[in-house]
C-alpha cells in the first residue's frame, strides 16, 4: 500500500472541491402518534435512504482547467460514512472527500473532509494538484434532496485548510445498482494487486499487506455493515515503516469500498484515511482480484 499511497501533491486546481464530495445517509427512527379526539396526528416522516453507490460527470467551466471532464464515483452506507472519488482524466489529479450526514424526509446534509492528490502520470503533463491558494485540503458543508436508489442533487460549500471560501456547486448523481449485490465475507476473500505489492482479504476478513520497499506491514479487518448492501467497512494500522515512512508507524486508518463483479477481474473499489502527524493522509485505489 505505501508504495502508491497519495500524499498531499502539488498541482492546479481541478474543480470546485464541493462539487465531488458525497454525503452518506443516517437512517434515523420515526416515531409513531396515536390519536386524541377530535383531531388526528399525521404521519411520521419516512427518511429516505441516500445509501448507495454512486456516479456523476461534469465539464470544468471556469478556472485554469476550463473544458476538463470530471469523472466521480461514491460509495455511501447506509449509516451515513461515505467516500467519494473525481478524478480528473486530463491532468492526472483527484478529490477525495470523506465524511458523514444525515437525512430527514429527503433532505440531505452533511460535512465532509477533502484532499487533492495525484492518481496517475500522464505523459507530456506536469501535474500541479494544489487550490489556487497553496492549500490541498479542506472541508465542505452538504445539502440537498435524494429520490432513494435513483437521483441524489447535493449543493457543497467548500473551505480550504487555509479558509479560504468557494462559490457554493451542485451536482446531480445518478445510482447504480451494483449496491444491491448482497456482500459477503468469501466472496471478496482473495489477493488483490496493488502496485507491485498484494493485498490480501482472508475469508473472516482480515486485512494483510507488506511493502518490501518501505518496510511497512498494514494489518486491519473488513467488516460488512449491512448485509443487504455491496459496501464494506475496514481499519488498518501501519507497523515496522522505515525511513520517511516511520511516521506512518502505530496509526491507524479507516474507510470505505464496494465489491465490482461486472469487470474481469472483479475489482475492489476502496478508499480510506488517517491522520499522520497532524495532517489528512488519504489512499485510493482500484485493486483487481488476482
Amino acid at each position: 500500500m505505501m508504495n502508491h499511497t497519495l500524499s498531499f501533491l502539488t498541482g492546479s486546481r481541478i474543480a470546485q472541491p464541493a462539487s465531488v464530495i458525497l454525503v452518506g445517509s443516517l437512517l434515523l427512527s420515526a416515531c409513531g402518534g396515536g390519536s386524541s379526539s377530535g383531531s388526528s396526528t399525521p404521519p411520521p416522516v419516512v427518511n429516505k435512504s441516500v445509501g448507495g453507490i454512486w456516479t456523476t460527470q461534469y465539464t470544468v467551466t471556469s478556472g485554469t482547467n476550463t473544458g476538463d471532464t470530471i469523472n466521480g464515483l461514491a460509495i455511501a452506507t447506509e449509516q451515513g460514512d461515505f467516500v467519494t472519488f473525481a478524478k480528473n482524466a486530463t491532468n492526472g489529479c483527484a478529490s477525495v472527500g470523506f465524511g458523514q450526514g444525515s437525512v430527514t424526509g429527503t433532505s440531505v446534509s452533511g460535512t465532509a473532509d477533502w484532499a487533492l492528490v495525484q492518481y496517475t502520470t500522464i505523459p507530456g503533463v506536469v501535474a500541479n494538484c494544489t487550490e489556487p491558494d497553496g492549500t490541498t485540503s479542506g472541508t465542505t458543508v452538504l445539502t440537498g434532496t435524494v429520490a432513494q436508489r435513483a437521483t441524489l442533487t447535493l449543493t457543497g460549500t467548500d473551505t480550504t485548510s487555509a479558509g479560504t471560501v468557494y462559490p457554493a456547486t451542485t451536482l446531480t448523481w445518478t445510482y447504480d445498482s451494483l449496491y444491491a449485490l448482497t456482500p459477503s465475507l468469501s466472496m471478496i476473500a482473495g489477493n488483490y494487486t496493488d502496485g507491485t505489492d498484494t493485498l490480501t482479504i482472508s475469508s473472516n476478513g482480515a486485512v494483510f499487506e507488506q511493502d518490501p520497499t518501505t518496510g511497512c506491514v498494514v494489518n486491519g479487518q473488513l467488516t460488512i455493515p449491512n448485509s443487504s448492501y455491496n459496501a464494506y467497512s475496514f481499519s488498518v494500522t501501519y507497523a515496522n515503516c522505515t525511513g520517511a515512512y516511520s511516521v506512518f508507524n502505530g496509526t491507524t486508518a479507516t474507510g470505505i469500498g464496494a465489491y465490482d463483479n461486472t469487470v474481469t477481474p472483479n475489482e475492489l473499489d476502496a478508499g480510506w484515511h488517517g491522520t499522520v502527524n497532524g495532517q489528512m493522509h488519504v489512499y485510493i485505489g482500484v485493486f483487481p482480484k488476482q
